[in-house]
């Protein structure tokens, strides 16, 4: 299964540098999961850009309406006291961002909970190191 991390996610919804690797690898193997924060932080990446210039308002509306009709479609780990517990770990071991570790504390627990290896998609090569270091799969999506 493909973990995505906000930074690969946004780039399946808003054309930019590393959309078609983002969007070749969610064609290839579903279901995709992500974390439940991805939902906020997602919005916030598109009015980040909108605020930016960077995406005007009407392609704003159907960049929304198109996340909201396929966020159904992730698996999402909700956030819970292990997750945070993990996270908290990973930020001792590793110098990432608070939602970062949060990311990768539910790749992590994803793949706990399948047994079998996940990949974690990101274009934060930090994140992509202590995914890593963590014995992770990983796939960099370009910035």
């Amino acid at each position: 299964m493909y973990y995505w991390d906000t930074s690969a996610l946004v780039k399946l919804f808003i054309r930019e540098i590393g959309t078609d690797d983002a969007l070749a690898l969610r064609a290839d193997a579903p279901p995709h999961a992500t974390a439940t924060i991805a939902y906020t932080e997602t919005f916030s990446a598109f009015r980040r850009r909108v605020r930016e210039a960077a995406l005007k308002a009407p392609h704003y509306h159907e960049v929304v309406r198109r996340f909201v009709q396929e966020w159904p479609a992730y698996v999402r780990i909700n956030l819970d006291e292990r997750i945070l517990e993990r996270s908290r770990t990973l930020l001792e071991r590793y110098p990432l961002r608070t939602l970062d570790a949060i990311h990768l504390a539910s790749a992590i627990e994803l793949q706990e909970q399948l047994d079998e290896p996940s990949m974690l998609i990101s274009a934060d090569a930090q994140l992509l190191r202590a995914a890593m270091a963590e014995r992770l799969e990983t796939k960099r999506i370009l910035l």
